[in-house]
């Protein structure tokens, strides 16, 4: 079940990056590595600091074989308007998906509820952070009209962490409510212009 959230994961936020590299008007290379570090920025530095090795994406080298191919069909696609709302819901169901796969791996390491947060929101939000900075976006989170988004996942990864925790639910199924409340939840505050008023 993690490999399958996690590969999820890993395509939303690879078709994320691509997405908004096409907009750029970048060639397949500049697609290709764009689509890369979205989907992996964020795991390298989770493996990282749980030293886990080797790395997921080395680990698994289907992963870039198949960007690699996403990225090739992305360059042919003829030249189109690339709407910035196109990005909300790959970005977001990225975003869902690596922070209660993130979390699940951490509880399997023994770590606290709080730094299962730090550990989910990391890995939810660091590749769309470097994405944005390479293609000069100021990234989504750092947005002054942002919508809820590091809180989300924040507060899924713990979540994930205290009904596991509890026995409330199995890790597995854990991982899919959990995904699927945090995408909504995403969802809708960016519907909505829900924000934190501070």
């Amino acid at each position: 079940m993690v490999y399958i959230i996690e590969s999820l994961g890993i395509l939303t936020f690879a078709i994320s990056g691509m997405l908004l590299a096409k907009k750029k008007d970048m060639d397949i290379v500049g697609i290709y590595m764009i689509g890369w570090i979205t989907a992996f920025g964020g795991g390298i530095i989770r493996d990282v600091m749980l030293d886990i090795q080797p790395l997921y994406w080395m680990a698994h080298p289907e992963y870039p074989f198949v960007l690699l191919i996403l990225a090739i069909i992305m360059a042919m696609l003829r030249t189109v308007r690339i709407k910035e709302k196109w990005l909300v819901i790959p970005d977001a169901m990225g975003m869902a998906l690596f922070a209660t796969a993130t979390a699940q791996i951490a509880v399997d390491h023994g770590v606290s509820i709080i730094a299962v947060g730090i550990l989910s929101t990391i890995v939810a939000t660091f590749g769309g952070v470097i994405r944005d900075s390479l293609c000069q976006e100021i990234p989504l989170i750092f947005r002054k009209n942002s919508t809820l988004y590091a809180s989300i996942a924040f507060i899924s990864g713990c979540l994930y962490a205290w009904v596991i925790g509890l026995g409330i639910l199995n890790a597995n199924l854990g991982l899919i409510i959990i995904s699927i409340l945090a995408f909504i939840i995403r969802f809708l505050s960016y519907l909505n212009n829900w924000k934190f008023k501070i």
